[in-house]
C-alpha cells in the first residue's frame, strides 16, 4: 500500500493513519508508505536487467533504496541486487589465452609459475651446486648414497643457516662444492664469540641429527647404504670439530677458556684411546695447539665447552658404531 495526500496532509492508504513527511513505515499497520512505488520500481529494474541495461537497472534499485527503512530485510535485499550489478558492471578480466592463442597460454603459464621461476632466478647457485654435488657422488657411489650424503651435508649447513637467521644476521642458502663440501655465506661484524660459537656448533648438531635419521632409515629398510651414510655423517661432523683452520671447531673454540679447552683435550684423548678413531687425536692436537697459542676469550663461555664436548662424543660414537655395525652385518 502507498500513502496518499490530502489538503490536510499525508495519510496511509491502508489504514488512513496520518503520517509525518518522510515517514517510510506506517506506525499503526506497519506497511511501507511507498509500497506501490517500490513495486513499480522493482518491476522496471528487473526489466532493464533482463534487456542488458545494467546501469539503468542499478539506478532503479538505488531509487528504491531511498524509500526503504534502513536495516530492513527489504533494504538488504535491494542492496544485494545493487552489489550483483556492481560486479557485472566492473571491468572484466581479459582472457589473454583466447586473445593471444599459444602466446597467451605461455604468458598465463609464466604468471602461474612465477614463484617457481623467481626461486630459480634467486636461488640458482644453490640449486645448481647441489645438483652438481649429487651428480658427482651418484657417479661414484650410486643414487641412494648420493641422496643420503647430500641430505646430510645440507642439514649440516642448514644448521648454520637457521642459527644465523635466528640471531638476526643475513645469510645465503648453502653453496655446495663437489668433492669438498659446502658452506653458508653470512654477514656479521664484531659478533660476540658466544654467538659465533653457537652458529658454528649448530652445523655439527644438525649433522649428527642427519646421521641419526640415516641410521633410523637403515633400521626400517635394512639397506646398508644408509648405515654408510650414518657413518660418514658422524665422521665428517667430528672432522669439522677440529679446532683449527676453517673448521667449525676453530671458531667455536674462540668462546672457550683454558678450563674448557683442557676438558676438551682430555675427553678427546680418552675417546681416541677407547674408540681408536684418529680424528679424536686430531681434535686433541688442535686443542693443545690453541692452548699453547693462549688465544683465550675475555669472557669464557663454559656452556660452549660442554656443547663442544657433547657433540664430539656424539658424532664420534655415531661414526664408530655405524662402521662396526656395518662390518658385523656385511662382512667381506
Amino acid at each position: 500500500m502507498a500513502a496518499f495526500s490530502s489538503p490536510q496532509g499525508n495519510y496511509c492508504a491502508n489504514c488512513g493513519t496520518s503520517l509525518d513527511p518522510g515517514t517510510l513505515v506506517c506506525s499503526k499497520c506497519r506497511r511501507f508508505t511507498h509500497a506501490r512505488e517500490l513495486e513499480e520500481i522493482s518491476t522496471r529494474a528487473r526489466q532493464f536487467a533482463a534487456t542488458g541495461q545494467l546501469a539503468a537497472a542499478r539506478d532503479q534499485w538505488l531509487a528504491a533504496l531511498q524509500l526503504l527503512p534502513p536495516g530492513s530485510n527489504q533494504q538488504r535485499a535491494v542492496q544485494r541486487e545493487i552489489d550483483k550489478l556492481d560486479q557485472k558492471l566492473s571491468p572484466q578480466k581479459t582472457d589473454w589465452k583466447k586473445r593471444l592463442g599459444p602466446l597467451g597460454i605461455l604468458i598465463a603459464a609464466l604468471v602461474k609459475f612465477k614463484s617457481a621461476i623467481l626461486i630459480l632466478l634467486t636461488k640458482g647457485k644453490f640449486l645448481i651446486s647441489i645438483l652438481a654435488f649429487l651428480g658427482l657422488y651418484w657417479s661414484l657411489f650410486g643414487w641412494w648414497f648420493a641422496v643420503g650424503f647430500a641430505g646430510s651435508v645440507l642439514l649440516h649447513e642448514m644448521g648454520h643457516y637457521f642459527m644465523v637467521r635466528r640471531f638476526g644476521f643475513a645469510a645465503e642458502l648453502p653453496m655446495f662444492l663437489p668433492g669438498l663440501g659446502a658452506y653458508v655465506k653470512w654477514n656479521g661484524v664484531n659478533v660476540d664469540p658466544g654467538i659465533r660459537g653457537q652458529i658454528s656448533l649448530a652445523g655439527p648438531l644438525f649433522g649428527f641429527i642427519s646421521g641419526l635419521i640415516s641410521y633410523g632409515i637403515f633400521l626400517s629398510t635394512g639397506h646398508g647404504v644408509w648405515l654408510a651414510v650414518a657413518h660418514v655423517a658422524g665422521w665428517l661432523n667430528l672432522l669439522n670439530l677440529i679446532p683449527v683452520f676453517i673448521f667449525d671447531g676453530a671458531s667455536a673454540l674462540n668462546a672457550v677458556g683454558l678450563q674448557g679447552r683442557l676438558a676438551l683435550l682430555l675427553v678427546s684423548l680418552v675417546m681416541w684411546y677407547m674408540l681408536r678413531e684418529n680424528l679424536f687425536l686430531l681434535v686433541a692436537l688442535g686443542t693443545g695447539y690453541r692452548i699453547w697459542k693462549r688465544d683465550f676469550p675475555p669472557e669464557p663461555r663454559q656452556g660452549i665447552a660442554y656443547y663442544f664436548i657433547a657433540l664430539a662424543i656424539a658424532n664420534g660414537f655415531l661414526s664408530w658404531f655405524s662402521f662396526n655395525r656395518a662390518h658385523l652385518l656385511f662382512p667381506r
